[in-house]
């Protein structure tokens, strides 16, 4: 079978002759790999004119591949005053993702190792990115160039239920309690935002292991939809001083009791089970006592009705500071989500009255 090779357009800025002889080497690597890359450099002087030049590019590739530096983001903002060709390109890139109803599936951000997430321009940081200069990275980048998909196993045959006399503990599997120990949720949560405020925000879950945290989303995904419309999911964000606790609020990501019951209710077996167990994760988020990335997620859930809950990972760097990668390829889209106060959750026959339980209050997160 005879395949196309993908027509790619790179947008970058010149901030140095080191940087431009860089983006040269991915462009030729790319090629050489047949990715029919189209490059600045390659070209002395096309007789339409750089804009043109730019314009028919844009419109007529397959993907372009953003190189984000902070020159580039600059001069995207604005805050840098060079960089013509830069401003001129974003702006068909910005009018390209605003008519296709900032549904992007065109414009990929790559970085190089001493990129940061930071440096991405908003409307793109929702999209996956890559560090081109990490080999993993690359590869998976090539093959989604490539439009090459990890190809799912047919879906097999449910298992028979087993046959017992008496069924009286349903245990939920929506929460991989094992599964989240491995994947490491120790970084808490981070908010996201559209430059515009014109999308939901995004609730992210940073895992250290976020090929784990992937799986997890997946998994509960393969249970509750990329849309949560039965809010089988609970999340609550509970504020408000807690004995023994510095100043933050807890993270409960856990399953909701009426989603499950309902559930259980359809289930052949359902007047057998007398006891559910419904497992949860905490986590005790510790923000300056001036932040206000709490009260702004709270106003654009309230603005659109809705949010998106997503797996990140932290990327640190001692230098450069800190970034974070999302994938945005696994969020999960709900509109129900507990805002509470810690005084006013009951001590008991409530999802969240875990929180008031003695080992919760002897331990100091």
């Amino acid at each position: 079978m005879e395949e196309n090779n993908p027509k790619v357009f790179i947008s970058y800025s010149h901030d140095s002759k080191e940087h431009q002889d860089r983006v040269l080497e991915l462009s030729n690597k790319l090629r050489s790999e047949g990715i029919d890359c189209a490059l600045d450099q390659y070209e002395d002087s096309p007789p339409e004119g750089w804009p043109k030049w730019m314009d028919r590019n844009v419109k007529n590739s397959d993907f372009i591949l953003v190189v984000c530096t902070e020159t580039y983001y600059r001069r995207v903002d604005g805050t840098d005053e060079k960089g013509n060709g830069i401003k001129w390109e974003s702006t068909l890139i910005y009018q390209q993702l605003y008519n296709a109803g900032t549904n992007n599936t065109k414009f990929i951000p790559v970085i190089f190792k001493d990129g940061e997430f930071k440096h991405i321009p908003e409307p793109l940081q929702g999209s996956t990115f890559y560090n081109v200069d990490d080999i993993d990275e690359y590869e998976k980048l090539y093959w989604r160039l490539r439009g090459v998909k990890t190809t799912k196993p047919e879906l097999g045959k449910l298992r028979e239920l087993p046959e017992k006399s008496r069924k009286t503990l349903f245990i939920s599997g929506l929460i991989d309690q094992e599964k989240w120990d491995e994947a490491k949720w120790q970084a808490g949560v981070a908010y996201l935002y559209s430059a515009e405020g014109d999308l939901p925000p995004v609730i992210t879950v940073l895992f250290k292991n976020l090929d784990l945290g992937k799986e997890i989303f997946e998994e509960i995904i393969e249970k509750t939809g990329i849309e949560d419309k039965s809010e089988r999911l609970r999340v609550s964000i509970v504020e408000g001083e807690v004995p023994n606790q510095d100043y933050g609020y807890f993270v409960v990501i856990g399953e909701n009791v009426e989603s499950t019951n309902n559930l259980i209710s359809k289930l052949p077996e359902n007047k057998e089970i007398r006891y559910v167990g419904i497992n949860q994760r905490i986590h005790r988020m510790k923000p300056s006592k001036g932040s206000d990335n709490l009260s702004n997620f709270k106003k654009e859930v309230e603005k659109h009705g809705c949010y998106h809950i997503a797996p990140a990972q932290q990327i640190e760097d001692p230098e450069k500071g800190m970034g974070y990668r999302i994938e945005m390829e696994y969020k999960i889209l709900k509109r129900r989500i507990e805002f509470r106060q810690y005084d006013e959750i009951p001590d008991e026959n409530d999802p969240d009255s875990i929180l008031k339980s003695e080992g919760i209050l002897q331990y100091k997160f």
